[in-house]
């Protein structure tokens, strides 16, 4: 006779100043949420995607004040660590980086078509069922003396170990975005607007690397960590 165990243990550190629990390393194994609930589908779409389309407002002599769009590398946490907040790995050398220092306003763009999914349901990257998340905000240095530096450290490590080698005197540092705006296009009828609140605090029994945040967290100094063994 053979027995299954499972076991699921979280836990959400919200005292400023400590240390994240080591994640294990663990890939998601389920599919995407049902596109009935688009706070989880956004969290899912951001949490499995590896990099963004960003969204700046360009500062080059040509091209002054037009959009301009870039890609960056993103972790809103460890792989089974989720936490909706992104996370980028940013250097004043960049033009993306030239941009936020006159205007630090950004919107990124995820897209399922960044995995296999949406090949293997024939979907076209256009195609609205080849879902996608649209997060406008503010992109902030996080000072290394920050409650949440050493978390977005090792959540952009953890995904881009590359980075760790990266030139130093290109003076990388570690940013987040503070969300103002989610949306979320899944399905054909248009694109759906999801409360902060919502994005923050997915329902609970969405567990695939996200968990539902309280009402009451400060949002700046969320540790999450999910374990399923």
């Amino acid at each position: 006779m053979q027995i299954l165990v499972a076991i699921s243990i979280c836990f959400v550190v919200t005292r400023a100043g400590a240390a994240p629990p080591t994640t294990p390393e663990t890939t998601t194994s389920h599919g995407p949420p049902d596109p009935s609930n688009a706070a989880s589908m956004a969290r899912y779409i951001i949490h499995n995607s590896d990099w963004a389309s960003i969204a700046t407002i360009s500062t080059l002599s040509r091209t002054n004040h037009y959009p301009f769009v870039n890609l960056k590398s993103l972790s809103d946490g460890p792989p089974s660590n989720g936490t909706g907040v992104p996370y980028l790995y940013m250097t004043q050398l960049d033009l993306t980086g030239k941009d936020v220092q006159k205007n630090n306003r950004v919107t990124i763009m995820v897209t399922l078509a960044q995995s296999d999914y949406c090949k293997q349901q024939s979907y076209d990257p256009q195609d609205p069922r080849c879902a996608r998340t649209i997060l406008t905000g503010r992109l902030l240095k996080i000072p290394q003396d920050a409650p949440d530096y050493q978390f977005a450290r090792n959540s952009l490590f953890s995904r881009h170990p590359e980075m760790e080698t990266w030139p130093k005197d290109h003076h990388f540092y570690i940013a987040k975005i503070n969300v103002e705006q989610v949306l979320v296009l899944d399905q054909f009828g248009g694109v759906k607007n999801v409360a902060i609140e919502d994005y923050f605090n997915p329902p609970t029994e969405f567990s695939d690397g996200v968990t539902e945040i309280p009402k009451d967290t400060d949002k700046s100094e969320i540790f999450v960590f999910n374990i399923l063994k």
